[in-house]
């Protein structure tokens, strides 16, 4: 089998190590619509798209927190830089494919860049596997991925295939050059991420490709017991809350030159203070309370045990609140700002509207506490994406 030597770098260094080369290009990436050439090279070179890949094939094989708090770190130094980051981070589908289909997309080296849409397409039989086609908006990071990991409902007689938990939803991977790549991606915020749309007509997948969300790891450690979609639903709210204390951040800065109308820098005034304590205690709430429920479930797999379904949904309670302090704090932070946030040199008029994009991301939405609630109450949650 194909190894690769690990990173050199400790994980938890890549943020510092890698602050001057996304600070020097985060502009720009905002004028190209995606991360510049060499800030990518940069990333790869360090093993930023190596978190969740296996150690034989040269990855970190982080638990689900520690990447999350990694993105969150990053996303302080910005925003669309971190969000390509997660979105590229699908190392993991090796443990979960066989052996011969790993061997053919790390033919190439350790860094497949594997970019990941759960927009779901449609997927029928075919001989020796499956044709895919569909459309999927919001592929981040998709001009610098070489496969991309598609989710995709499986059809029979034009209708969805039934399983025990709901439709027979699956990712599929396959090559980019497979598919259209359309430039829509034309936003008010995070515009470096490259979220363009993908079309597929037709595209053949070959069965051991196309992996249910429940298919069960070649490779028994912990990361790899989780189920794939528990791999990849959180990366959003850390993005979120990683611009929430970076706008925090720019707001505390600002207070220390700018004065009010009576000449005193606004870091003497109680309501500044006030505000800032407030938002800087909404954040670290919300950033814990997702750490502890990822460390859950990444304690559930170190036991060699099936997370619960509460245990899930508190997880996705936590994306929720997430998304819901990072809004707040945004705003608030950008209407502390005054006058000083409504140009667009301003890091914090960047920081609003990344921030504001971000938390669109559908993970993130307030209906997801519904499923959460379900799990509390003790009703089945009746979603395969839990």
């Amino acid at each position: 089998m194909t190894t690769y030597p690990r990173p050199t770098t400790p994980h938890e260094h890549l943020p510092e190590l890698l602050r001057p080369v996304i600070e020097k290009y985060r502009d720009e990436a905002d004028e190209l619509r995606r991360l510049p050439d060499e800030l990518v090279e940069q990333l790869r070179t360090n093993g930023a798209f190596r978190l969740n890949t296996p150690t034989e094939l040269g990855g970190y094989e982080l638990p689900v927190a520690s990447t999350v708090s990694l993105v969150e770190r990053l996303a302080r130094l910005d925003g669309p830089t971190a969000w390509n980051v997660w979105n590229l981070n699908a190392g993991f589908a090796a443990a979960f494919l066989p052996e011969a289909d790993a061997e053919m997309i790390f033919a190439d080296g350790p860094d497949p860049m594997i970019a990941h849409s759960s927009q779901p397409g449609m997927l029928t039989p075919a001989e020796d596997g499956f044709m895919l086609s569909g459309e999927w908006r919001l592929v981040s990071g998709v001009h610098g991925a070489k496969w991309l990991a598609l989710l995709t409902i499986l059809l029979e007689d034009g209708q969805p295939r039934m399983t025990e938990t709901g439709p027979d939803v699956r990712f599929c991977l396959v090559p980019r050059e497979a598919v259209e790549v359309r430039d829509t991606w034309h936003s008010l915020g995070m515009r470096g991420t490259d979220s363009n749309t993908v079309i597929a007509q037709n595209v053949p997948v070959k069965d051991t490709l196309a992996l249910k969300l429940d298919t069960k790891s070649r490779i028994d450690r912990p990361l790899f017991r989780l189920p794939m979609v528990n791999q990849i639903t959180s990366g959003g709210a850390a993005v979120v809350l990683g611009i929430a204390r970076a706008a925090i951040d720019e707001v505390v800065a600002l207070s220390l030159t700018k004065t009010g109308m009576d000449g005193a820098p606004l870091a003497h005034q109680p309501h500044i203070q006030s505000a800032i304590g407030r938002a800087v205690a909404q954040v670290d709430a919300a950033r814990g309370l997702l750490l502890s429920t990822l460390g859950g479930l990444d304690a559930a797999a170190a036991e060699n045990r099936a997370s619960s379904e509460a245990e899930r949904g508190a997880v996705r309670s936590a994306l929720s609140y997430a998304g819901e302090i990072g809004r707040a704090v945004i705003t608030a932070m950008y209407e502390l700002s005054s006058s000083t946030g409504v140009y667009e040199s301003s890091r914090l008029s960047k920081l609003f509207r990344d921030g504001h994009v971000a938390a669109q991301h559908a993970t993130l939405a307030p209906a997801q506490y519904a499923l959460a609630g379900r799990t509390v109450i003790g009703l089945p949650a009746n979603d395969p994406n839990l």
